[in-house]
């Protein structure tokens, strides 16, 4: 979600590990509260022993990844990582998600002693951009169905008046947004998006809101400046249909106009976060991350009927 327009994150041959991290992305890093988006996860094995959990047999054996600030432990099925303030709210939601028949995230189980978050390892590979080999119908498709299965189980979760959520409620809060639903967070077997790992931008929003984010990700709808976009408008527009079509009928070419505010938000508050101080955010302001934002911005109005023709292809 406020990853930067660029590509960042950890390398190819780290996909694996990442894929349990559940880290946020590098411009999120900074907030304050969230995790940090590992950009170069290292991974060592130790004999050590890890915290034990309740009902966990001892182990020999722990994986640490250590991004540039924090640290994850992979114990097992579990892995445990830095809490943000929203996390007993998210871990209800993940609760709630898997209690309603969605499977594809990670189940909290808890927090350890040192307040880290304890949360259930999803085997797969996390891509840190599109490559060839994922661009693909059926990796689009799977997207898409895992999200509207994430929003469809949601549903019916009842946040509560002082839940700490990382954004704003955003109406209509029809379902729980993941509120980062991008390939940089699709856990991937075989081709396929199997789950989604990093709920620490999840808030209370309408569908098209979360929609409008994955399909400027998946499809990409992004200009030629931008290093991660591919596809010319004409092709960028089908990919985006084609993931409305696979999510349902409840969004359609009326995203392509939800994708300049989504973005526009997320500058905002990049912008807002900077302004308070954060030496973070005021590091990827200077590094131009907010410019390749609204270079896409700017893209996707001067396209706009084009994109939008595609929903009315056969």
């Amino acid at each position: 979600m406020l990853r930067s327009a660029g590509r960042h994150g950890p390398p190819a041959d780290m996909a694996t590990a990442a894929a349990f991290c559940g880290a946020l992305p590098p411009d999120l890093a900074a907030a304050g509260s969230p995790g940090n988006r590992f950009t170069h996860l290292k991974v060592r094995s130790a004999t050590a022993d890890p915290v034990l959990l309740e009902g966990e047999q001892r182990m020999t054996e722990q994986q640490e990844f250590r991004g540039g600030v924090n640290v994850v432990c992979r114990h097992g099925d579990v892995v445990h990582r830095p809490a943000s303030p929203a996390a007993p709210a998210i871990h209800r939601l993940l609760r709630h998600l898997h209690d309603h028949g969605f499977h594809g995230a990670p189940q909290p189980r808890g927090f350890d002693s040192e307040g880290n978050e304890i949360l259930t390892f999803l085997d797969g590979e996390v891509p840190d951009v599109l490559t060839p080999e994922l661009r693909t119908p059926e990796f689009l498709a799977t997207a898409a169905a895992l999200l509207r299965g994430l929003h469809d189980a949601s549903v019916t979760f009842r946040p509560r008046p002082d839940d700490p959520w990382l954004f704003p409620v955003r109406q209509p809060a029809e379902v729980m947004c993941h509120g980062d639903a991008a390939q940089y967070n699709s856990v991937v077997k075989d081709g396929l998006a199997v789950g989604f790992i990093d709920f620490d931008a999840a808030h209370p929003g309408p569908r098209i809101w979360d929609v409008a984010y994955a399909v400027y990700r998946f499809a990409p709808l992004q200009g030629p400046d931008n290093p991660e976009s591919f596809g010319t408008p004409q092709e960028q527009g089908r990919r985006a249909a084609e993931f409305c079509r696979a999510y349902g009928p409840d969004v359609g070419a009326e995203v392509v106009d939800v994708v300049p505010d989504r973005l526009q938000a997320l500058i905002d508050f990049m912008r807002d976060q900077a302004g308070q101080g954060n030496e973070a955010f005021q590091q990827h302001l200077a590094q131009g991350h907010t410019d390749l934002y609204e270079a896409d911005i700017r893209y996707v109005r001067a396209h706009r009927d084009m994109l939008r023709a595609a929903f009315t292809e056969g």
